[in-house]
């Protein structure tokens, strides 16, 4: 145990050496740039006069001319606005009797002048300086209601989102507004355009003059809409004059990322790789010094103990990454991780049952088990070892060792098995016989597919699977026979049962001994088997070992071969299919004659 926690302290040494050496890294780059800036501001301060861009004037000009048009409209609104409180005196101090409505709609129109006045200040103010004030005028909204503490917690991701959106925002709504100030100011437009032609052709002088009042009022508002018209019109031309490229835009934001919560990210994944890691490490070395007292074979108490261990490393790390973010004062982040675990947590509840079955399988405790047999796949499996990453093996298979995700055993069962139980039907260099007929040498033999080397030397190829539904006949297992159906003519009758097979079989047996097969031959039997139509048919047993089912072809013909032979050398005859007429046809073609006969006499 000492030398396992030397080992464990020097490799956390190293961990930690390289974390420093890389955040003393990372510190120099950040600072080089800006010391490279410094030393060269000071080798350059030379007092240069320097004449003023073209464009700089020409923005100059713009802005002198929007500020006038600014301080115009506000000239407007002060008139209003003396006019309205004039107004609202003479209400309240008059001895004329003033209805209450008309108090109230001057104290309002009076408000609305003065929040007027005071966004014309701002504007004026914000172009005047190139701030917009009102960013940081306004006073952060403070929530005292303790249910809202979630919407706390997520508030610096929605500012880093708004931030983040900020300019496409901007953009919008100054092109919104300065569509609106455009159509407002048309209508007061042809509004003014109105009152002009019906004041031409007015007579009575009241009328005229209410009418020159409302051209008044009309020409005011529509000086205030052409001064927030330059002002929104001036605001969105200069957002669009420093708009950026669209590369160099993901550039800074991703150089910007990097530098503000880039290096907490890495820090924060670094730390729950290397507890994840540490702790991995941990267990690896525990469930080496262990297998030899348990000979390789873990019981109950050492795959519950990685279960647990299993999830408290988890847990470790997660808390570690947690904790990084929160010291280094990131709550975005932080607020992110948590949103994260939450989700991870709400979807972990939908899952609970089928993570119960892997914890199940992982204790050994379910359907399959470690060290015995389980179909998968149409494939029978020897099941090596039940863990987060579950290895199955056929050994008759080349390349059958397999690793799957322990959820793929769910809805499987698995069984002891017996050391003799073939685990393939066939191995390479087999001759096997298929259900369709095909007949040939097992060149190959995987878990996907299965390839036979047929007579000519041309291959097919079987998914394995399709292979087991052939049902496979292999005569290259033990030994494997020869059947032959040789047939005699009946004028041999009198000898076929005893004498013709004893002289045919020391024949075969002579004969084959000369081949290089024959010699191997384990038995031969010839026996009378049936009478037939056309013959009387002899059948040739030979049996041969398992390693010469290449030669069957071959057996098969040197038999029939031999048995020719022994009818040339003994006289026997060989038949061939014979025709036989019988007496009711001649009955049959005389009653077809009769009716025919009788059919012609009825016709005449």
């Amino acid at each position: 145990m000492n030398v396992l926690w030397e080992k464990t302290m020097k490799i956390v040494w190293k961990m930690l050496s390289f974390w420093l050496g890389a955040l003393f890294l990372s510190l120099m780059i950040d600072v080089a740039p800006l010391y490279a800036q410094l030393t060269e501001s000071r080798k350059d301060v030379v007092p240069e006069v320097e004449a003023p861009k073209s464009e700089q004037e020409i923005k100059d000009s713009l802005s002198i001319a929007t500020l006038r048009g600014i301080i115009q409209a506000t000239e407007a609104v002060d008139e209003q606005l003396a006019q309205k409180n004039q107004e609202y005196h003479d209400a309240i101090s008059g001895d004329e009797v003033v209805a209450e409505n008309v108090k109230v709609q001057l104290l309002t129109k009076i408000e609305e002048l003065n929040e007027r006045r005071q966004e014309l200040q701002q504007d004026f103010e914000g172009i005047a300086t190139g701030v917009d004030s009102r960013k940081y005028n306004e006073t952060p909204t403070k929530i005292f209601d303790w249910q809202q503490e979630l919407l706390d917690m997520l508030q610096p991701i929605m500012s880093e989102l708004k931030t983040i959106t900020a300019r496409p925002r901007e953009l919008e709504r100054l092109r919104n507004e300065v569509k609106f100030y455009q159509k407002r100011l048309s209508a007061l437009e042809l509004g003014i355009e109105n009152v002009k032609r019906k004041v031409e052709l007015a007579k009575a002088r009241k009328l005229k003059n209410q009418l020159l009042d409302v051209k008044t009022a009309w020409e005011e508002s529509a000086l205030e809409i052409q001064g927030e018209l330059a002002v929104a019109q001036y605001q969105l031309d200069e957002r669009l004059k420093v708009e950026e490229s669209f590369i160099k835009s993901a550039k800074e934001t991703f150089r910007s990322f990097f530098k503000n919560r880039g290096f907490n990210l890495i820090l924060a994944l670094s730390s729950f790789l290397t507890v994840f890691s540490f702790m991995r490490l941990i267990q690896r070395r525990f469930y080496k010094s262990i297998q030899v007292g348990v000979k390789g074979k873990r019981p109950f108490w050492i795959r519950l103990l990685g279960v647990v261990y299993h999830l408290l490393t988890l847990f470790i790390a997660t808390v570690a990454l947690l904790i990084v973010l929160y010291v280094s004062g990131d709550w975005v982040l932080l607020g992110l991780a948590l949103i994260f675990l939450f989700g991870i947590a709400w979807t972990g509840k939908q899952a609970l049952p089928r993570f119960w079955e892997q914890t199940k399988l992982f204790l050994n405790l379910s359907t399959v088990r470690e060290g015995e047999r389980v179909i998968y796949n149409d494939l029978p499996w020897k099941v090596l070892s039940l863990s987060i990453y579950t290895k199955l093996h056929n050994p008759a298979l080349k390349g059958g060792l397999i690793r799957l995700p322990l959820q793929e055993l769910i809805g499987l069962h698995s069984r002891p098995f017996y050391k003799d139980e073939p685990w393939f039907p066939s191995q390479e260099g087999d001759l096997v016989k298929l259900a369709d007929g095909t007949i040939g040498t097992v060149i190959l033999q995987t878990p996907e597919r299965v390839v036979l080397d047929i007579l000519g030397g041309s291959h097919k190829t079987y998914p394995t699977s399709s292979f087991l539904q052939q049902n496979p006949m292999n005569y290259s297992i033990n030994n494997f026979g020869v059947f032959v159906t040789f047939g005699l003519d009946y004028a041999h009758q009198s000898l076929i049962t005893r004498d013709i097979p004893k002289r045919l079989e020391n024949m075969l047996v002579e004969e084959l001994s000369k081949e290089q097969f024959g010699q191997e031959m384990s038995q031969l039997e010839v026996r009378f088997k049936e009478a037939a139509a056309s013959s009387l048919d002899l059948i040739i047993i030979a049996k041969f070992p398992g390693h010469l089912a290449s030669n069957i072809f071959a057996i098969r013909r040197a038999i029939q071969r031999i048995a020719v032979d022994a009818c040339n050398k003994y006289g026997w005859g060989i038949p061939f299919p014979q025709v036989t007429i019988h007496s009711a046809v001649p009955h049959l073609l005389q009653e077809t004659v009769n009716q025919n006969e009788q059919s012609g006499s009825t016709g005449m």
